[in-house]
């Protein structure tokens, strides 16, 4: 009896040792396999979170709404003041040739909310923050000049804004050329423009979808010689603070290898083996007009020195870039060169 029960317990236990060793891998399977499901869950949960994130990150601002000439204003006046408040009671009511003349912006709340953000199209983790400008005959969509002012993150908490219109100013938004574009290529006779800022790109536009307008009546019975000899000074003096071409332009923030590469190219057309090439300005200068013909284009400026034996001298490449409206981009960039100015040897390198 006790030699059965033995035996017996003997069965028992094998059999408990093989029901274990079946149950064993099962258990284990259904645990990998749970991991394996939390791992995946957990991992479309990370990308729909990181999906989240790009999609916010992607997302730009949108310009504030503005009532016209409420939330935004501007004034022209002769005079380089201080504040908007000072400007609006020395408003300019006529321009007559060659008159200096200011634009004064004040903001309901700060530039920042009304600015049209964009994406660099060279690079896209660049963020643009622009405002357009423009002249055009009171009353009328056409635009005659246009012109785009980019500011930088740290403009954007300004409330009041101070640009030159004529004749021009250095530094980055001291001075913008689109008074002078218009002013410069007048014919004689009373003109009744007006001065506008907008933050949008649609072409044409009712006129209240502008953030102000100005009057700019010009009275240019006499001509308008002075104001097109400013026109034709103005890159000098946004380029090297002077209309002195003696004076070297002063290298600005602007670079691309690209361009590098294709003036480098046009210089050894030309036998010139530059000693250094250099861009001025901060980016970009981007003008238009929007009429019975629409056109648009962007420049920048580069200098090169080089010698010719002992002799020194330094020149000026103008790149334009014409902007293509059916397929939505800029075209190739047109260099010409201005080549030949005296310098400094001590300058050049």
């Amino acid at each position: 009896m006790k030699n059965f029960i033995i035996i017996g317990f003997i069965f028992v236990l094998v059999g408990s040792t093989q029901v274990l060793g079946q149950d064993y891998p099962i258990e284990q399977g259904r645990r990998k396999r749970d991991r394996i499901n939390q791992s995946i869950r957990g991992s479309e949960e990370r990308a729909r979170e990181n999906d989240r994130r790009l999609d916010e990150a992607s997302r730009l601002p949108v310009p504030k709404s503005a009532v016209m000439n409420v939330d935004v204003q501007i004034v022209l006046s002769k005079s380089e003041l201080k504040t908007f408040a000072e400007a609006k009671a020395a408003e300019a009511k006529k321009i007559v040739d060659g008159e200096p003349l200011w634009m004064y912006v004040k903001f309901k709340t700060r530039l920042g909310d009304y600015v049209l953000t964009t994406r660099s199209p060279e690079d896209p983790e660049k963020l643009l923050y622009t405002l357009y400008s423009e002249v055009g005959p009171r009353g009328d969509v056409t635009a005659l000049n246009q012109y785009s002012i980019q500011f930088t993150k740290e403009d954007l908490a300004a409330t009041e804004l101070r640009i030159n219109l004529a004749p021009g100013a250095f530094g980055r938004n001291k001075s913008i050329p689109v008074f002078l574009m218009t002013s410069g290529q007048a014919k004689t006779g009373v003109w009744n423009n007006e001065l506008r800022l907008t933050n949008t790109t649609a072409v044409p536009r009712s006129l209240s979808d502008n953030l102000a307008s100005a009057p700019v009546i010009l009275e240019f019975s006499g001509g308008q010689a002075k104001y097109r000899r400013m026109e034709e000074e103005y890159n000098s003096i946004t380029l090297r603070g002077s209309s002195d071409i003696a004076k070297l332009p002063i290298p600005g923030t602007f670079f691309s290898e690209d361009l590098r590469t294709q003036i480098a190219a046009r210089l050894a057309a030309e036998k010139i083996a530059p000693v250094k090439i250099y861009f001025s300005g901060d980016d970009w200068q981007e003008s238009g007009s929007f009429g019975a013909i629409m056109k648009k284009n962007r420049k920048v400026f580069a200098t090169f020195t080089y010698r010719e034996g002992e002799t020194c001298f330094y020149g000026v490449a103008e790149i334009v870039e014409d902007y293509d409206f059916m397929n939505s981009k800029y075209g190739p960039p047109q260099i010409s060169l201005q080549k030949g100015h005296s310098a400094q040897c001590t300058e050049i390198n």
